[in-house]
């Protein structure tokens, strides 16, 4: 490292320390001085590790899916109730977190390949902000859900994701976890060969990571089975009534005990749904299991991820 990255680096660490108070710069003392950090360091450096493997999936599905990432034989509507029900063709834009972070998504708008407002009236100023939408998880969300809020300890359990449409949150499984089994149930049959052509080319064990052709409700014996659950919001690939439907027969087949992870709040879905008297003793709201690994992780990110236990 040259002198200047030295001076650079300490620059940056003052900027970080100086927004610290004296307990806050104590406690950042004695975690430096007791070497500890070299333990939380190496662990950084594997979860880096596994992300880029994420970054190079991503890649891949981007050569074989539309820019937006919605397969054309996908029915996609905006919901019409609920936090999204606001979403509409002309407001709102599809970019999939799995295959673009933030960063990406910045150097997009500055190519011109994607935009950030829409004329309302085709005059340029009066304008509103696009809407921006992901149907499937971040590699951060992926990384929090297995570092931080399940337990470590997954090599006897299985993992159902329903609705995997293009495998993010089964390669993270596969990645990031312990876990002995992790299934993926899509509906259309496009995604699922996408999903099944990564498996093969990133040569994942099938024994262990599989893709299910199916509408979860024909696959009770899946959903019985399983020990973890994880839901990305749904409301854009069903009406209200199968909605209601899908949750009424998740609680006659989920069994006690089992983890369910979605990424908005159980109460608001079931308040948009006005199922929430109804089943709102059926889930606990949990503590994560994993609360040492916070630390390598922006909380800004992550605080629209729960999880539940099935009561």
């Amino acid at each position: 490292m040259s002198e200047d990255s030295v001076v650079n680096t300490k620059f940056r660490m003052l900027e970080l320390l100086s927004e610290l108070d004296e307990v806050e710069i104590d406690t950042i003392e004695q975690w430096i001085s007791s070497l500890a950090y070299r333990k939380d360091l190496e662990r950084k450096k594997s979860l880096q590790r596994s992300e880029k493997i994420l970054i190079n999936i991503g890649n891949s599905i981007k050569k074989i899916v539309p820019f937006e990432a919605e397969m054309p034989t996908e029915i996609i509507a905006p919901p019409t109730v609920g936090d999204q029900a606001d979403c509409n063709k002309t407001n709102t834009c599809h970019v999939d977190e799995f295959l673009f972070d933030e960063m990406e998504v910045e150097k997009l708008v500055k190519k011109g390949k994607l935009k950030r407002h829409y004329c309302t009236d085709c005059n340029s100023r009066n304008i509103e902000d696009l809407i921006y939408i992901s149907h499937s998880m971040s590699r951060q969300a992926l990384q929090y859900i297995f570092k931080v809020l399940l337990p470590s300890d997954l090599e006897e359990k299985q993992i159902l994701d329903i609705g995997s449409r293009l495998g993010a949150v089964l390669y993270g499984a596969y990645h990031f976890s312990t876990a002995g089994t992790i299934v993926g149930i899509e509906m259309n049959k496009e995604c699922c060969d996408v999903q099944q052509r990564i498996i093969d080319q990133f040569s994942m064990d099938s024994n262990r990571i599989k893709v299910v052709h199916s509408d979860v409700m024909e696959r009770s014996d899946l959903v019985a089975n399983s020990d973890i659950i994880i839901i990305n919001v749904l409301d854009f690939f069903m009406n209200n009534e199968k909605h209601k439907e899908m949750w009424h027969f998740f609680k006659k087949h989920i069994k006690k005990g089992t983890y369910l992870v979605c990424n908005r709040s159980m109460s608001d879905t079931l308040d948009n749904l006005d199922m929430f008297e109804e089943l709102m003793d059926w889930l606990s709201i949990c503590k994560p299991n994993q609360l040492e690994n916070e630390i390598f992780f922006d909380m800004e990110d992550c605080n629209e991820l729960f999880l539940y236990t099935v009561n």
